[in-house]
């Protein structure tokens, strides 16, 4: 029997701490940014001519070793344009980030593998191993990601961030 997850509650946990912040407006702006998550998984499709494409569609369960492409859209829900939107997604430790998958068009993307404390480029981090010698950090070590925007958010305005993960 194959262990599966029912990512519904990984849904839960990831979209309750994601954080969306609008630094340069008062507190009132912070809740002007709506945020929303889903998980999704890639399947290979054969069309009646034989070609292969790769169709995503929506992810329920998940089994071990298997990658989930998480997809987190932000939207700027009020009448001002917000600037720097941050979006702060901490990884379930369930879950291993894959290795520069993270997408976003149009923002600055980093990583942590220190619970959100510090965040730089992915390829720059390091961790302590288990013999006290530093390393470079691999997925398995990132606790958190980060996504920073480089431009602001007009009124109405929406976008996505994404990565890929996979369930340990």
């Amino acid at each position: 029997m194959t262990a599966s997850i029912c990512l519904s509650a990984f849904l839960r946990r990831l979209a309750s701490p994601l954080l969306a912040v609008g630094l340069l407006l008062p507190a009132l702006a912070f809740a002007e940014v709506q945020l929303s998550s889903a998980a999704f998984q890639e399947k290979e499709v054969v069309a009646k001519d034989g070609k292969k494409s790769v169709k995503r569609e929506a992810l329920s369960n998940a089994t071990p070793g298997q990658e989930v492409i998480y997809v987190i859209t932000y939207r700027n829900t009020g009448k001002e344009p917000v600037q720097n939107v941050v979006v702060n997604n901490p990884v379930p430790k369930e879950l291993s980030y894959v290795a520069n998958s993270a997408l976003g068009n149009g923002t600055r993307f980093e990583a942590s593998a220190d619970g959100g404390k510090t965040f730089g480029v992915f390829s720059q981090l390091t961790v302590k191993g288990a013999d006290g010698k530093v390393r470079a950090a691999s997925g398995s070590d990132i606790t958190n990601l980060r996504w920073t925007l480089s431009a602001p958010l007009k009124a109405g305005g929406e976008g996505d961030v994404s990565y890929r993960a996979v369930l340990r």
